[in-house]
């Protein structure tokens, strides 16, 4: 789901406030946190989008919820949902961890592996990433046993598919574009 333009100016606002009072790695660490708990409870999703449930409540539920966040992260959480913009916390939690990446030049990287690949393979694979973007990597795993064998790497917008489903999927393609013919 893309993030909205409002998402990304609340994101833009509290990443500035961060900065200034040198929060950012705790608010960067809060919205993951946010992130990770909406995305994993689809009741608390539907309570912040919901338009029945007043902001107070709301405030009330991620206040209770994230006890141990920052001010600044609990604060921007109220403005939101005092606003009656409980729905955009999704939206502009992810915002904000993209700005931070962002402004600290890391990529984000996806692995799409037949199998999970051991911490050896894993740190083998970072390691490359990091000689081409040494500001840093964050490199996400996913499995797909349709993957069959190989593995497809996304680096910011650039793929690499060295899968054995995509090489059989070009031979078929290849087969059935150019029919066989027998020598004459």
């Amino acid at each position: 789901m893309p993030i909205t333009a409002v998402s990304r100016r609340y994101a833009k606002s509290l990443l500035g406030l961060a900065t200034q009072q040198n929060a950012v790695d705790a608010v960067d660490a809060d919205m993951r946190t946010i992130a990770e708990t909406i995305r994993a409870n689809n009741e608390l999703e539907a309570v912040l989008g919901s338009a029945v449930i007043r902001g107070g409540r709301k405030e009330a539920v991620l206040k209770a919820l994230f006890p141990d966040a920052h001010k600044l992260s609990l604060d921007f959480l109220s403005q939101l949902t005092s606003q009656g913009r409980g729905a955009l916390v999704l939206d502009a939690a992810v915002a904000l961890i993209d700005a931070v990446r962002t402004a600290r030049g890391i990529v984000t990287a996806e692995l799409t592996t037949a199998v999970p690949l051991d911490e050896k393979r894993l740190e083998e694979i970072m390691s490359l990433i990091s000689e081409i973007h040494p500001s840093g990597v964050e490199l996400t795993q996913l499995v797909d046993p349709e993957q069959i064998g190989g593995f497809k790497l996304l680096v910011g917008d650039r793929m690499v598919d060295t899968s054995v489903r995509s090489s059989l999927q070009s031979m078929h393609r290849d087969l059935t574009n150019h029919p066989y013919e027998p020598g004459r």
